[in-house]
């Protein structure tokens, strides 16, 4: 399956697509071949659908959320209590919050297409949940939340989420400030978009300066052997809206002057001198290269048109290196997988890039480089 587009160029495209009926999708494998998994109708219960999202957050597409810094998850909780005001017990209760690795506070609602509010109640209920718990939830309450899921100190979750210690430096100080500031993520999830929730977020994302808001359909599929299959879309992601946010939001579109000189005052000579040698190898190499919008650091994406549109690794200024190799297409994401666990010795997984220290890294530069040559030369 190609690369599905971010969003869709303007609303009447998006009520031909969803009046339009869903055919299968297939799957190949070396035994059986091609296998098709037919559009199941829906989900049985509510709760199966949140469940599927608190298991795997991978679903809610960071990457198509911000496809330079693919958006990554933990999970802080599920049915969180909102209070309805000063002083009071909680009145509501949202169905996930989630934190990206920028502290950003993310509210999840999930909603059957079957639900009669997902139309239009259901973006109203979110965005009161928002504005009170960006108003009434103590300091410390995203914090105190992810200790309780986890029955432990939140400290080395975070860092696994920042992928380094210096990224996650005053993560919770950081998400606090988001929700008071609003700079929050609204996410309504159902199996179907409705055409007016589609409308309302698109609108809402694109006008809104700090707050995002965005559509998610996860899309289930079954097939004859008992197999599932769940296809997500983000469906207004949208450049405009992307724009929005990141003149607001502290984020900012890097430069490679930028990078360097952030990197210089970061990294001993020694590490400029590796991220310097990495770039300039990539420079050489790539179709093109992308500069990232991160607020706390520049990051930059070298992209070969021969392996698709994503970026097998991202370099951060602060020397951090992330492998690829979860959301690259076949056959580019397993090789990338492989490298780091033979390179670097770092598990692979599905769900987040492999994130290697500048001290791991730097020793191997060589057999990186010789890594995506092969990339290369396979495409």
């Amino acid at each position: 399956m190609g690369p599905r587009p971010s969003s869709f160029p303007v609303s009447v495209t998006l009520r031909e697509a969803m009046s339009a009926p869903s055919g299968p999708i297939f799957f190949k494998d070396s035994v059986a071949g091609l296998k098709p998994f037919a559009a199941r109708d829906g989900y049985a219960t509510e709760d199966e659908l949140q469940r599927l999202v608190a298991t795997h957050p991978e679903l809610l597409r960071g990457d198509q959320m911000d496809p330079e810094d693919p958006r990554r998850w933990l999970l802080l909780g599920r049915e969180v209590g909102i209070p309805g005001g000063a002083g009071q017990g909680d009145r509501w209760s949202i169905d996930h919050i989630f934190i990206d690795h920028g502290a950003i506070p993310t509210f999840v609602e999930v909603k059957r297409s079957s639900d009669a509010r997902i139309r239009r109640e259901v973006v109203g209920q979110l965005i009161e949940y928002a504005a009170n718990a960006k108003r009434y939830w103590a300091e410390g309450h995203l914090k105190r939340l992810c200790r309780e899921l986890l029955k432990q100190e939140p400290d080395v979750a975070v860092r696994a989420l920042c992928g380094s210690d210096e990224a996650a430096r005053d993560f919770w100080e950081r998400a606090d400030a988001n929700l008071r500031s609003g700079n929050v993520r609204l996410i309504f999830v159902a199996d179907r978009i409705p055409v007016e929730l589609y409308e309302m977020a698109l609108f809402l994302n694109e006008q809104m300066t700090h707050t995002e808001v965005l559509a998610i359909e996860i899309r289930p599929y079954a097939a004859p052997c008992g197999a599932e299959a769940f296809v997500p879309h983000v469906l207004n992601a949208t450049l405009q809206a992307r724009e929005v946010k990141s003149r607001n939001s502290g984020r900012r579109k890097w430069t490679e002057a930028e990078f360097f000189e952030d990197a210089r005052r970061r990294l001993t000579p020694h590490g400029f001198d590796a991220v310097r040698k990495l770039f300039e190898f990539v420079a050489k190499t790539a179709s093109g290269i992308s500069w990232g919008t991160g607020a706390q650091r520049g990051s930059f994406n070298p992209k070969y048109t021969q392996m698709g549109d994503r970026s097998p690794i991202s370099v951060f200024s602060d020397g951090t290196l992330n492998m690829n190799g979860f959301w690259m297409d076949a056959p580019y994401g397993q090789p990338l997988k492989a490298a780091a666990q033979g390179l670097f010795g770092i598990t692979a997984n599905e769900r987040n890039p492999e994130v290697v220290p500048l001290s791991t890294w730097m020793t191997r530069q060589e057999a990186l480089q010789d890594v995506l040559m092969r990339l290369l030369d396979s495409a």
